[in-house]
């Protein structure tokens, strides 16, 4: 009997050690991070941020060279909604346009009560259109079942949060991601869209959707703000900036609001907002004690796609690029353009310009590995490739990012 007291003080004495040591280490060769910032912006392809003369975007610019840089990282497919729905699951799940989520297969919306937000059947707006006209044959539910990367965060517990910049909220707070759009052209004919849930997957995924604490996970960008100035920040932070303040645009006639305003190519006004913005989201995160901590925090830029189709080569690790005369929308099309990819951190190796291909399944791999999350979802899993029969392509694996987010001995 008196063996068992050193045995348990033993055992105690080890296991801690043995966790802790865990800790420190992600998966496939990436340390843990305890914080992550994914800023996603919308449709520019590399060389229109990245060194673009003359210079569009110098903030980015500079973050992309002075921290680390991933220099052939692609998009997934066009148009928006079905990037950002296969960085969070590993599939555009035959999603190929910005429909709602609530749309179903037979191109009408789901019933209220079967449209449940946060455990309750949805009381919002659903006039937007759903589109099945424009692909009959190809047009599936918007919403659907199967886990994401988010899913996964929840199952494990690590606390994250969609900042949603714009997003709409009723008089008492509560957030209404759900919205297809907000404003409407209605309401606000000089200035509409600055919010779109196409661009905030977790209305898409029902079991996120669904779960009783889903508003709880989406929030204004104002909020986080508050939430980086007093170190509250959750473990998984993506922000989503509004049409004006992501590169991409919002409708209206912008009489009011000339510092959304675009031109074709070069310069613009939208493009100095959105570079702005973006240094302000970093310098908020690096002023935040949670930068200042031991732990090992990252902050991501990157975009939905590239929406000029002008850049060539337009996808890497499985997915043909559109060949000539191809239209760069629908299923034909499996990549989205070279996109930019910055990864800053806090205690990592800097100056490190990456070329291998990358694309959001990579992305949505490695967040997964420094999060300790063993199961890679839909095509984050790819990571041997199978070179088509035909040779019409070469195809590349899909690998963790380790390179950009070492950190420094």
């Amino acid at each position: 009997m008196r063996h068992v007291p050193l045995l348990l003080c033993t055992l105690a004495a080890i296991l801690p050690t043995r966790h802790a040591t865990a800790a420190q280490h992600g998966l496939e060769g990436l340390p843990a991070y305890e914080n992550i910032v994914l800023i996603e912006m919308e449709n520019r392809q590399y060389s229109q941020i990245v060194d673009a003369t003359p210079a569009t975007s110098p903030h980015m610019s500079a973050l992309a060279h002075r921290y680390n840089s991933a220099t052939n990282y692609y998009g997934i497919t066009h148009v928006s909604q079905p990037n950002y729905i296969a960085l969070m699951g590993g599939d555009q799940h035959g999603i190929v346009d910005d429909d709602p989520w609530y749309c179903q297969a037979d191109g009408t919306p789901l019933p209220r009560a079967k449209a449940i937000v946060a455990g309750k059947p949805d009381d919002t707006d659903m006039s937007s259109k759903c589109h099945k006209d424009r692909s009959p044959k190809q047009y599936p539910d918007h919403h659907f079942p199967g886990d994401s990367l988010l899913g996964q965060f929840s199952t494990a517990h690590i606390s994250w949060s969609i900042y949603s910049q714009s997003m709409p909220t009723d008089p008492d707070g509560t957030p209404r991601p759900e919205i297809a759009v907000s404003p409407s052209k209605i309401t606000n004919p000089d200035l509409f869209s600055l919010y779109a849930a196409k661009h905030n997957p977790s209305v898409n995924y029902d079991a996120t959707r669904t779960a009783p604490d889903f508003r709880t996970h989406n929030k204004t960008d104002t909020q986080f703000f508050q939430d980086a100035k007093t170190g509250t920040l959750p473990r998984f932070s993506y922000v989503v900036p509004d049409l004006c303040h992501d590169d991409h645009g919002p409708g209206g006639t912008l009489e009011h609001a000339p510092q959304c305003r675009s031109t074709p190519h070069g310069p613009s006004p939208l493009m100095t907002t959105g570079d702005n913005y973006v240094q302000t989201i970093v310098d908020a995160v690096q002023a935040s004690p949670q930068w200042h901590a031991k732990t090992n925090m990252a902050i991501i830029i990157t975009f939905d796609e590239d929406d000029t189709g002008s850049a060539g080569i337009q996808g890497c690790c499985g997915y043909h690029p559109a060949g000539p005369g191809q239209s760069r929308f629908g299923m034909v099309n499996q990549g989205g353009g070279h996109i930019p990819a910055i990864v800053i951190t806090n205690h990592g190796k800097t100056g490190v310009q990456d070329s291998t291909p990358y694309n959001h399944y990579a992305l949505l791999r490695t967040l997964e590995d420094v999060f300790n999350i063993p199961t890679h979802i839909g095509h984050a899993a790819d990571a041997t490739p199978t070179q088509p029969t035909d040779s019409s392509f070469k195809q590349t694996p899909v690998l963790p990012m380790t390179p950009l987010f070492q950190t420094s001995p």
